[in-house]
This record gives structure tokens, sequence and C-alpha cells, in this order.
């Protein structure tokens, strides 16, 4: 996962404008880099797809895992078309489709079950890795007969209830997405790359939303953010 990046506020001399310092624009979309791993491949039969409690099927470990260790592929059987393709633009209607490496987009075939199977949760314990093929990668113990979870990182303009949370876990926000407005962009504006912005409240929602990425390692997220608010603010 990216390195962990405390969340932060700092003030202009004139105390009226606060600097969202971790919420910086995303330059160019890559996939994380690769960590060291336990296990460099996906194990064979390391896991089963089967109904969820939290949706439609999951993806269920049949061995331990470790963090670091990768789970299972993303998508076994897949296409890759660049991220231009009109295929890729209309595939992502279906939200299973991958970035990798800024340049390509993978799609699944959504008949051969892999880890695009993975459901949402606000306390994941593992994580998509979008460069190469794809795959899942533990982040926490998962022990046999444990669902493994993601965090889709979803961000929304302008429809706050589009995707509501089933994950049962105590640190539900309730939400899949995190949703951004028109007003919130009205008081945004941006400097050097990060947001700024004299809205107390949006600030505070920020902040707490960016130390709950920070908890979960998902604080990429906050790039997400970050330009989905400036190109609404354009």
């Amino acid at each position: 996962m990216n390195d962990a990046v405390v969340s932060r506020r700092a003030r202009s001399t004139s105390c009226s404008t606060i600097v969202l310092a971790d919420f910086t624009l995303r330059v160019v979309a890559k996939g994380r880099p690769l960590k060291r791993m336990f296990s460099l491949s996906p194990r064979e039969g390391g896991v089963e797809f089967r109904t969820s409690t939290i949706a439609g099927r999951g993806v269920f470990a049949k061995q331990s895992f470790e963090p670091g260790d990768v789970v299972t592929a993303y998508a076994p059987k897949q296409r890759r078309v660049d991220a231009s393709h009109p295929d890729a633009i209309g595939a992502a209607k279906t939200k299973l489709t991958l970035l990798s490496e800024g340049q390509w987009v993978i799609i699944p075939d959504t008949d051969v079950p892999g880890g695009w199977l993975c459901n949402h949760s606000c306390a994941p314990n593992a994580a998509i890795f979008s460069d190469g093929a794809g795959r899942i990668q533990c982040t926490k113990p998962i022990a046999p007969g444990d669902e493994v979870t993601v965090f889709y990182g979803w961000v929304t303009m302008n429809e706050p209830e589009r995707d509501p949370c089933l994950c049962g876990s105590p640190q539900c926000r309730g939400t899949i997405n995190f949703d951004v407005t028109d007003a919130d962009a009205e008081h945004i504006t941006v400097r050097d790359g990060a947001l700024l912005t004299t809205d107390e409240a949006l600030a505070r929602r920020l902040e707490e939303y960016g130390a709950f990425l920070r908890s979960i390692g998902q604080e990429h997220v906050q790039k997400t953010i970050a330009t989905t608010l400036a190109r609404m603010r354009s």
C-alpha cells in the first residue's frame, strides 16, 4: 500500500484559507507499486467463489493468507485495451474495469470468476492492485472461510446515496461512494497541485475521510477526490 500520510491542515498567513495538503491532484494514474510479497503468484485453489452475505457472489479464502500474499488474480481471463478505446469507455459502466499502468484498461471476462467478484468493505482485508494483469493482495491476515474484501474507493458527483454499503463492519460508513457536490467545488481552489478551501465544514469532512482512508491504507483515493473537485471547478 502507499506510505501512510498524516492528514493535516495548514493555514495561510491570512488565517482564512485551509490548505488540504493531503488532497493533491493525480498527475498520472498508475497502479500502486508492488511491495514485498510472501507469495509471488496466486495460490492455485486458494479461494472459492460462492454466495456472500454482503452482496451476490463473493471471494472466500480456502487457506490462510498473510499481508503481502497475492490471494487471486483480478481477472483470470481478460481483455486489455487502450484507455481511449471505445470498448474501454463502454465497459466502464460495469464498474469492473481497471486502469493499468496509466494506459491500459483491463476488462474481465465475467464468465470466469476472479478477484473482480470481491465485495467492498469499509474494513477490507485485501486490496486491488492494477499494475500488470491486476491482482487481489492480502493486507490483513485472512483465515480459511473468511470473505476476501476490498475497498472500492468510488468517488461520485452529486449522487450522495448512489451506492449503499452492506459490509456490516463496525466501521461501516453507510455508503461505498464518497460524494462531492457542485457546492463543494465552488469552495475549492487549487494552488501548486493542492486543494485550498475557506469552507470549514468541507475541510472537516475531507480531513475526516482522509483519516479514515489512511487507517485502511487507501489514502491514494484522496488524489481521486482532489482531481474530481478540480475538474468540477474548471
